[in-house]
């Protein structure tokens, strides 16, 4: 049963770790490389769908322990997971597909007007990072009051 807990913050500190190292270290490198426009949007568009569906394993790994195990069910845990699961449903479904396909016009080599798609991800993915380092902190609590408690 601890080791399920101990489970809780490690998916959420890999989650973190996955989001911080593509969103804030890849990213970013890979356009002051140097790297052709056509060459990071392809690189970037299959990234991020990677990332993507790693963060939904991590997302509903995540709710699976929360729910069964009281242990990592701190107060205010289920808001701060509900909260990053629709940043995520949101990038998901309401981000990607526009940048998806603005990405998609580029590499064909057009230049389609700016939208505020590409600003709003990256605002609600500081708001996930900040959000999902908050819910570690939570974890890693829980966990260390169960442990002290045995």
């Amino acid at each position: 049963m601890r080791r399920l807990a101990l489970y809780s913050f490690v998916i959420t500190l890999l989650w973190l770790g996955f989001v911080s190292a593509i969103s804030f270290l890849e990213a970013p490198i890979k356009f002051k490389a140097g790297v052709e426009l056509k060459d990071a949007l392809s690189i970037g568009r299959l990234v991020f769908h990677a990332l993507n569906r790693v963060e939904w394993v991590c997302c509903i790994i995540s709710w699976l322990i929360v729910l069964r195990l009281k242990i990592v069910r701190a107060r205010g845990s289920l808001i701060l997971l509900a909260a990053i699961t629709a940043i995520l449903a949101f990038q998901t479904w309401g981000l990607f597909p526009t940048l998806d396909t603005r990405a998609i016009e580029y590499l064909h080599g057009n230049t389609p007007p700016s939208t505020w798609h590409h600003p709003v991800y990256i605002g609600v993915e500081i708001a996930k990072a900040v959000l999902l380092g908050l819910l570690a902190s939570m974890q890693i609590q829980s966990f260390a009051r169960a442990v002290i408690s045995e």
